[in-house]
């Protein structure tokens, strides 16, 4: 008798820590899903916000559809839409230009703001042009995101914007967004071409 309710206390235990490791296993799916991850964005700890744009970044492509929807979803609040435009950026997704074209030519600060960083993230050199003719009536914030964009993106299209912009600019911080993008970018392009220094 005393071995028999030794072995049933082995088989409880043994299903007790299979059905423990189990739960573990589908909580770490379930928190890591792109589905939660995207309701975390809208999180009023901002430290979940950045945890769970992170992690978004981090799945990389399979977040694309997900994000992209939180950014289209007018009834979201503007930091969990901006964090979503981040992740799009960051993960190269280029299926969001689109979008992203349309946010960028928008009304909403914030989201021209992220559209235009992203949009230089993803490095589609066939952006520029929207970029370049949205510089100068775009507010001050949206115009140094350009500049970085521009910077990122490798085309030869924004030097003439850049240089005008780190030589001539009154404004010093759009004049430093400039001159550092104009730098990226000339060493970009001096890397591209055979032998070039």
């Amino acid at each position: 008798m005393p071995e028999e309710n030794t072995s049933r206390f082995q088989t409880i235990l043994i299903w007790g820590v299979g059905v423990a490791v189990l739960a573990m296993f589908a909580s770490i799916i379930y928190f890591t899903s792109s589905g939660f991850l995207t309701s975390m964005l809208s999180s009023t700890d901002v430290r979940h916000r950045r945890w769970a744009a992170d992690e978004l970044v981090r799945q990389g492509a399979s977040a694309g559809i997900p994000s992209l929807n939180v950014a289209n979803d007018a009834t979201a609040d503007p930091e969990s839409r901006r964090l979503a435009i981040f992740v799009l950026g960051e993960i190269k997704y280029k299926e969001a230009l689109p979008q992203l074209l349309t946010f960028f030519k928008g009304d909403n600060v914030t989201l021209r703001e992220q559209s235009a960083y992203a949009l230089g993230r993803i490095g589609d050199q066939s952006v520029v042009g929207s970029l370049l003719d949205g510089y100068e009536t775009a507010p001050k914030g949206v115009k140094i995101k350009i500049l970085a964009a521009l910077g990122e993106l490798g085309s030869k299209d924004g030097v003439p914007l850049l240089k005008m912009e780190s030589d001539t600019s009154q404004d010093e911080t759009i004049k430093e967004a400039a001159a550092y993008s104009l730098q990226k970018l000339t060493d970009t392009l001096k890397g591209s071409i055979p032998g070039g220094r």
